[in-house]
């Protein structure tokens, strides 16, 4: 008898009950939108600024990396919850964790940045992309920034799952471009990197501890049964 798609689905979520923190991604999508109604540039906010910002370039042309974070994010996502279930796991408490601080951070403290440019000077393709991206995703709610906790997280799951060895080095490398085209795009500060970097230090080390605490119950269970 043939299976239909609703009892596969029902079945693969029973066999792999990780799938369930894919819930977290409504979740913070529901909190961005609170915070972004919230803090939405009309009332003062804290501006994130620092004097390494004015000698950063203004470089439209990575406009195309950091579009791309949307859909490495998501591919990954499905390609860890397909193939490495734990490693999954961590990656999504991982999002879930640096995510929401980020959006409490906004939240407790409203800040943003004023360092797009008024103008563009050379009208190009990119810069025409970078239009639709300035009206889509607003000056507000930037520090921590959530790509660069993002594109930590990738970096987590990169070396978190032995599967990912053989694209280890070109996911970190292109983790690092993306972080790079936030300030070179001026969607950011350097002090949202910077925070953001903070933030996700202890996040990779307590999910490393809880990673090698789960290994180590296992072993001792192994044990106990041999």
């Amino acid at each position: 008898m043939k299976t239909s798609l609703r009892q596969r689905i029902c079945a693969f979520v029973k066999n792999n009950p990780h799938c369930w923190w894919a819930l977290y991604l409504p979740v913070y999508l529901a909190l961005y939108f609170v915070v972004e109604a919230v803090v939405d540039g009309s009332g003062s906010y804290w501006s994130s600024w620092c004097p390494l910002d004015d000698q950063i370039p203004f470089l439209p042309c990575f406009v195309i990396a950091y579009c791309s974070w949307h859909p490495v994010m998501i591919l990954l996502g499905l390609w860890l919850l397909l193939k490495d279930g734990p490693a999954f796991r961590r990656y999504m408490q991982f999002i879930a964790i640096g995510f929401t601080a980020s959006t409490l951070i906004c939240f407790l403290v409203p800040n943003g940045q004023d360092l797009r440019p008024e103008v563009f000077e050379n009208p190009s393709i990119f810069t025409a992309v970078l239009s639709c991206v300035y009206h889509a995703d607003t000056n507000t709610n930037v520090f921590p920034s959530v790509h660069v906790i993002g594109c930590l997280a990738l970096c987590f799951a990169a070396l978190d799952s032995g599967q990912l060895r053989k694209v280890r080095i070109p996911l970190i490398l292109w983790s690092l471009v993306i972080i790079s085209s936030t300030v070179l795009v001026k969607q950011h500060s350097i002090l949202d990197v910077v925070g953001a970097v903070v933030l996700c230090i202890p996040i990779a080390g307590f999910l490393w501890y809880r990673k090698r605490k789960e290994k180590s119950l296992e072993e001792t269970k192994r044990k106990k049964k041999g």
